[in-house]
């Protein structure tokens, strides 16, 4: 229903307003009856009508004063004035003020009605523009983190090479800003004593880090925006891109020596910022620079030094578990470019180190086969003779050998001899509820499954409708509820068996997930009493 006020001076014809007309059948309430228009304006202080239907002169304050203020207030509700007088001046006056009609007396119920119908119309229309537009924000809200997480490992990683894709997630992240043709790099940032932190520091989750880790850099200000590559253990990898415009100094008149240091400069501040709010120390290193993003795909390996040895050994260990999500969602071509990626970064390395990288992956490709589609791995095994892989001694040479394997999968997948990807989503289920004591985290289960975060979490969303962490808290809470059952656990028990780190912090899910902390649900819902409780 609809809410509607109504003002005339004369109370036989506010009365007479409001009993002439079936409001309900119109979709309006008659909220109040006034005699003024300055008891309409007071009003409007502490309550809003969706019409007000007035008199257009009155004793104290007119009709058209009432709908002025409305117009100056740029106020969310309609006028509708009636007169007894068809005065021009009036009339013109208030569609200066924008009023929906004007009416004459004695009132004719049926254009009185035609009227309402029409602004019943109206306010249907906004009222449904007004839940798709909150549900549009929504939708956007929850997909661009998502496409965030996404676009940028894919595109750093060299999933993503179309111009007009990188513009378009750019133009969604950045809206209007043209990003797309700034100046951006990549740094590693490395979290020292990671275990002692994560352990003795850091009171929430493992996933809770990463979350709130990008949390701080969306809202983070300084010369450049960030965003997380991917995370892997005490590893971060984040993308700057430059928020100038091109004023000031431009970055091509700027010798090589003073751009490393400003880039340094902006790390060095962003990490003084993570290390004040998260209380870790880290260490960072600035990778590659690149004239904008568009260049991100298309310009080639990374040079590797002796001293990156760890850093490409865990950079590669990412690409391999993107290679492996490719390959268990269905995407044999794009799973075929990034192994072909990962050879190029090999190609600087020594032959022991190159030779160890590639037999690691074919033996986990191996493996993902068989729980994918055991028939086809059997058949493929024939292929799988490092042996004869090792005996390639360059790089193109490997890529030769290996693509005969991803050609006989594509040729599977084209003959829809492949798989179903909710099996995956399954067994990462079932990792959780054996592990469902421990701090579970999604990295963990994606490495279970040899596949990358971000796309156990793209899969987890589109199978469940949850994302990974909220799917994880959700279980813990079923499981905490059957524990807080049987009173010889103390809540705080509770919050150990379940793996958290402080009860404080399993309180606040609790809370969340039923509305209650765990002693008043036991209390209330368990009606168990204060005995069975902590005091």
């Amino acid at each position: 229903m609809y809410r509607l006020v109504i003002a005339d001076d004369e109370k036989r014809i506010r009365q007479g307003l409001k009993n002439i007309v079936d409001w309900e059948s119109l979709g309006f309430e008659v909220t109040e009856i006034f005699a003024d228009g300055q008891d309409i304006i007071e009003y409007l202080d502490y309550m809003m009508p969706d019409v007000i239907l007035t008199d257009i002169k009155m004793n104290n304050v007119s009709g058209l004063e009432v709908a002025k203020y409305v117009f100056e207030h740029r106020l969310p509700c309609k006028v509708v004035l009636i007169s007894g007088y068809q005065e021009f001046e009036l009339a013109v006056q208030g569609i200066k003020y924008g009023v929906e009609d004007y009416l004459l007396k004695p009132t004719d119920v049926d254009r009185l009605e035609e009227t309402f119908r029409k602004i019943a119309g109206q306010l249907d229309e906004a009222r449904e523009k007004l839940r798709k537009n909150k549900a549009e924000k929504e939708r956007m809200e929850e997909a661009i983190p998502l496409l965030e997480e996404r676009f940028f490992g894919d595109l750093v990683m060299g999933v993503v090479d179309s111009e007009d894709y990188i513009r378009n997630c750019m133009e969604i992240l950045y809206p209007g800003k043209h990003m797309e043709n700034r100046k951006c790099f990549l740094a590693d940032i490395y979290i020292e004593d990671y275990e002692h932190f994560m352990n003795a520091v850091w009171e929430y989750s493992y996933d809770q880090l990463e979350v709130n880790l990008g949390n701080f850099l969306r809202i983070y200000q300084g010369r450049y925006y960030f965003h997380i590559v991917y995370k892997s253990g005490n590893l971060i990898e984040v993308i700057g891109i430059c928020t100038d415009d091109g004023e000031g100094e431009r970055a091509e008149d700027m010798a090589p020596s003073d751009e490393i240091a400003q880039l340094n400069g902006a790390v060095e501040a962003l990490i003084y910022e993570i290390e004040k709010y998260f209380r870790f120390q880290a260490q960072f290193k600035v990778r590659k620079l690149y004239e904008n993003v568009l260049q991100i795909g298309q310009a080639g390996e990374r040079i590797w030094d002796e001293e990156d040895s760890l850093m490409l050994e865990q950079n590669i260990g990412e690409q391999k578990k993107m290679v492996m999500s490719n390959l268990t969602t269905g995407n044999i071509v794009t799973a075929q470019k990034l192994f072909h990626n990962i050879l190029k970064e090999l190609e600087n390395v020594s032959m022991v180190k190159r030779n160890n990288a590639v037999i690691d992956i074919m033996s986990t490709m191996n493996t993902v086969l068989l729980e994918i589609n055991g028939r086809l791995a059997r058949a493929l095994q024939p292929y799988f003779n490092y042996t004869a892989l090792l005996s390639r001694t360059g790089v193109e040479e490997m890529r030769e050998y290996t693509d005969r394997i991803f050609d006989r999968i594509r040729l599977a997948d084209e003959k829809k001899e492949y798989y179903d990807t909710g099996t995956m989503v399954d067994k990462a289920k079932s990792y959780i509820k054996e592990n469902i004591y421990k701090d579970i985290s999604q990295e963990e289960t994606a490495n279970y499954l040899y596949i990358c975060p971000s796309y156990l979490s793209r899969m987890f969303k589109k199978q469940t409708g949850e994302s990974f962490i909220q799917y994880v808290t959700r279980v813990k809470m079923e499981k905490a509820i059957e524990l807080l059952k049987d009173p010889q656990y103390k809540t705080y028990h509770v919050s150990e068996i379940l793996g958290y780190k402080t009860p404080r912090y399993f309180s606040r899910l609790f809370r969340t997930h039923t509305g209650m902390n765990p002693s008043e649900y036991r209390g209330k819902v368990l009606h168990l009493g204060g005995e069975y409780d902590e005091a």
